[in-house]
């Protein structure tokens, strides 16, 4: 839920001031859970790993592991029905040969009714708005959806929200949490490779695949070029990944001409590096609508030439990068929410870690499963057992990056919005609101409990 704060100015009589504090969420403080002064660079995590710089998996490796999670041939451990496969991301340029129109539109009227099943507010206050949604069906075009379609390809030309109905409006789980639209399903950054595979009827709408997700874009952001061309851009073996939370682009040298930024992790085609500035290539749209690629120019320092080395080092580096950027459900503003936070700082390091929670917890066959009979101690020593940085710890609805145990708590670092805590005999919501770094105990004594308690695997990227 959104997190509303109640400020309480001058003189108020008594019961108000009772009716507001029922009402009111605090502000979380600067350390949280546990967390001290010193943790909060990637140093202090560094110092603590047994071997900061030991290379965790070689780029063969990762390539191995990349080509697991798209052909769905990841092994889940301790599955009550023996191991399952599941394709956890997808290349899109086989897309020609696998894409099953009838599934799409299948997927698509799901999302669509799942959408429509939930009471969900407009930005208005109208719940379950019936015109709202019969003139998002009818731009759907459904009947339109072609079977046995060729996908056409382009890249993303500006920053682009992927939205799961072809709207810009917003639907709400409450009337005034307008920071959790429910139709936002991801964001796509400058460069992003996309399948389209359906129009909206008014042809402003792009129904995308993309490596890591599905949904609606507005046809303004997507450049359609060549499959080859586009193939062409996204393979180039010569490239400069991100590895700074965010990253500027100019189009001309002097760089003052600002066209966009692009998070920490895409990476970009290189053309040459000078004195504190690269050159890159960029996608852009021609007047008529198809794919041009230009030169570009960025600060040197916020870019790495290829892949950062898969260590422990440099995970914790980038990671604690990200401390305090602030979050956004679904990539809103520009930001991040807590399981694109990890899918960017594994990105630099080449790990296509897939979009959501629920998929990143099941990347690896190295997991510790628990359940309600699980007790904390129990869970302490699965993950003191783990390897401190390339270990995850998920729960329902929420996932987060082991950073090493100091005084037998281990502590985490996620991207949340908040949680809960006793007050007065009464739970109050502590609003955060961004990356911080924190032990289990957030949330205890609560009716939800801790993230410790919540907790159900752990998983080891390797």
């Amino acid at each position: 839920m959104k997190l509303k704060f109640v400020l309480i100015m001058g003189l108020i009589v008594m019961p108000c001031i009772a009716l507001a504090q029922e009402r009111a969420n605090y502000e979380a403080p600067s350390l949280i859970g546990h967390s001290l002064r010193m943790m909060k660079t990637a140093g202090y995590w560094i110092g603590r790993h047994p071997s900061p710089d030991a290379v965790i998996m070689s780029p063969e490796q990762i390539d191995q592991f990349n080509a697991r999670l798209r052909s769905g041939t990841n092994l889940m451990a301790n599955e009550a029905n023996g191991p399952i496969e599941k394709k956890l991301t997808k290349d899109i340029f086989t897309l020609i040969q696998d894409l099953k129109t009838e599934s799409l539109l299948e997927d698509i009227e799901k999302t669509l009714s799942g959408i429509m099943s939930k009471g969900y507010y407009t930005a208005a206050g109208v719940r379950d708005d019936v015109d709202f949604m019969d003139n998002i069906k009818r731009n759907m075009n459904l009947s339109g959806v072609v079977i046995g379609v060729a996908p056409r390809y382009g890249l993303v030309v500006h920053y682009a929200s992927q939205r799961f109905l072809p709207t810009k409006q917003g639907l709400y789980e409450e009337k005034d949490e307008f920071d959790f639209d429910q139709l936002q399903n991801s964001a796509l950054d400058v460069g992003t490779p996309v399948a389209v595979v359906h129009s909206s009827a008014d042809g402003l709408w792009y129904y995308v695949l993309t490596s890591i997700s599905d949904g609606w874009v507005e046809a303004r952001d997507i450049a359609l070029g060549d499959v080859n061309q586009v193939r062409e851009f996204a393979g180039d073996k010569d490239f400069a990944v991100i590895i700074k939370p965010k990253a500027d682009i100019f189009l001309n040298e002097s760089m003052t001409n600002y066209y966009d930024y692009v998070r920490m992790g895409v990476h970009l085609p290189l053309s040459s590096v000078d004195s504190g500035r690269v050159t890159v290539n960029v996608p852009v749209m021609a007047a008529d609508g198809t794919l041009l690629v230009k030169e570009a120019y960025m600060n040197a320092e916020d870019v790495n030439p290829g892949f950062l080395p898969m260590t422990a080092r440099n995970i914790y580096k980038q990671a604690l990068m990200m401390l305090n950027q602030p979050y956004g459900w679904g990539d809103m503003y520009g930001e991040q929410d807590c399981s694109r936070f990890l899918q960017m700082v594994f990105a630099t390091m080449g790990i296509a870690l897939p979009r959501d929670s629920k998929d990143q917890m099941q990347v690896s066959s190295r997991v510790v499963d628990f359940d309600e009979k699980s007790n904390d101690r129990k869970k302490i020593t699965a993950i003191t057992k783990a390897p401190a940085g390339n270990t995850l710890l998920a729960m329902k609805g929420h996932i987060m990056l082991y950073l090493g145990t100091v005084d037998g708590k281990p502590y985490v670092i996620h991207d949340t919005t908040g949680y809960k805590q006793a007050v007065d005999q009464k739970e109050v919501n502590f609003v955060i609101d961004r990356v911080i770094i924190s032990d289990l105990s957030l949330g205890q004594g609560t009716q939800k409990g801790s993230l410790l308690r919540r907790l159900l695997r752990t998983v080891t990227i390797e």
